[in-house]
């Protein structure tokens, strides 16, 4: 094994390995730097969009490094290809299960509904989220803005603001997030105003 960082490339997996489980981030860096193409090719074959896929494989690696010490890793390319993969099924699953909640609120909603008074219910929330997004950051209000009332897409954030894609969807996670607390799902009011936050921005 070379001691060198200019060797790194011709350390072996199960050196690399070693190195990482002594807390050597050349080592580490190495490892990223060899796999990570590798990975992305292999998650194209996950039905998940670009940047889930990219939260799997970042989530992956910084798993390698954190719990470096835990790892009982034998074959260390193995690993990083089944780790990609449980997270890829834990995503599906996830997002299938929130797909259905949506949907059964949307269904529990729409018995009730009376476009007259839906209309109003919208002029409220737009008056209601206009305050609370004025809470937020700067640039969180920027983002969620485009993306609702541009209805621009997290890539074309992104261009515009020349940022990443995975930092725009955070912004707008974040912010359904804040919203989805205020509103709360206590009462059918709250029910409508929500499933209307979600048709705004899915």
């Amino acid at each position: 094994m070379g001691n060198s960082a200019t060797n790194y490339f011709s350390w072996s997996e199960q050196d690399l390995l070693f190195g990482i489980q002594r807390g050597d981030y050349a080592a580490f860096t190495e490892v990223y730097t060899r796999f990570v193409e590798k990975l992305y090719l292999f998650s194209q074959k996950i039905e998940l969009d670009y940047v889930d896929r990219e939260d799997i494989i970042q989530e992956v690696f910084s798993s390698l490094w954190l719990r470096r010490a835990d790892l009982h890793i034998e074959n260390l390319s193995a690993w990083l290809y089944t780790s990609v993969r449980k997270q890829a099924l834990y995503q599906l699953r996830k997002k299938k299960y929130q797909d259905r909640y949506t949907q059964s609120i949307i269904d529990f909603v729409a018995p009730f509904y009376d476009p007259i008074l839906g209309t109003i219910h919208e002029k409220q929330l737009q008056t209601y989220l206009d305050n609370q997004l004025n809470n937020l950051p700067p640039r969180a209000q920027e983002i969620f803005r485009m993306s609702r009332n541009e209805y621009l897409s997290h890539k074309e954030i992104a261009t515009k603001l020349d940022i990443s894609e995975k930092t725009v969807r955070k912004q707008i996670q974040n912010v359904l997030k804040v919203f989805r607390y205020k509103l709360g799902y206590k009462t059918l009011e709250g029910l409508i105003l929500v499933t209307f936050l979600w048709e705004k921005n899915n």
